[in-house]
């Protein structure tokens, strides 16, 4: 989510992001804001941010949604993988988004570790079709616990859709390899 509109340097509110139906003219590039309210771009010098420069935090419940549509090959199994938190914003918990992947979709709730503002989380899914759509929207309607008119969520950052053959094959590969230390016991026995 490194790509998206203008932020000025001294700006701490990050950028909200207007409704669009429409991913050619959307401000945040491949992502489609198709919601009734806004969501918040958000930048690494005044939050919280997963990976890189910049991120996506989910306002307004399931009024704050984004999708994609992503290249997919019916009835291969992928796996969506997104990073988690919160953007040290002072927004109350609990935070959690539903992620959706076709006709798949999960609860992921974020929870806090010490040392970490964020969670890797993943949701494994088998297309339908060559394309295939990802969403994600904030499940509960979440303020800032030093000003309750002020609206936050969990933060989305990094996410990707993987090809699941990996772990088909990495299984394949273990089988092989229990065969054969197998078949070296019995030589040496």
């Amino acid at each position: 989510m490194e790509e998206g509109p203008w932020m000025f340097r001294n700006t701490s509110l990050g950028v909200l992001l207007p409704t669009n139906l429409d991913e050619e003219t959307s401000s945040l590039p491949g992502w489609i804001v198709e919601s009734n309210r806004a969501i918040r771009y958000i930048d690494s010098d005044h939050f919280a941010v997963p990976g890189g420069k910049r991120a996506i935090e989910l306002l307004s419940g399931k009024e704050g949604i984004i999708s994609q549509m992503v290249e997919t090959k019916p009835d291969k199994d992928y796996s969506l993988t997104f990073s988690l938190g919160h953007a040290d914003d002072k927004c109350k918990e609990p935070l959690a988004v539903m992620a959706f992947a076709g006709d798949q979709a999960q609860n992921i709730h974020y929870t806090p570790n010490s040392n970490s503002t964020f969670q890797t989380a993943n949701l494994n899914f088998t297309a339908k079709a060559d394309r295939t759509r990802i969403a994600f929207y904030s499940i509960y309607y979440n303020t800032r616990s030093d000003d309750m008119s002020s609206l936050c969520g969990p933060v989305v950052d990094d996410v990707r859709v993987w090809f699941a053959a990996a772990t088909s094959l990495s299984k394949f590969a273990l089988s092989r390899l229990s065969l054969l230390i197998f078949g070296l016991l019995w030589l040496l026995l």
